[in-house]
């Protein structure tokens, strides 16, 4: 079963720029992914349910 992380390094009012990780592999290496936040939740629930609860989401903390 795959394990999940979903990391927040920068949120807009709009948008939330995130890093996924999956198996602690970086699986978007050429850059991060732009989503909604709606579409960010969504995201979370079902990597969440199809992973029986094996995903994560997180911020990233401000340097």
């Amino acid at each position: 079963m795959n394990e999940y992380k979903l990391v927040i390094v920068v949120e807009t009012k709009e948008h939330a720029y995130i890093r996924m990780f999956i198996n602690n592999s970086l699986c978007n290496p050429e850059g991060l992914i732009r989503l909604k936040h709606a579409d960010l939740d969504n995201l979370f629930k079902d990597l969440f349910k199809a992973s029986r609860g094996k995903c994560i989401k997180c911020r990233c903390p401000s340097p």
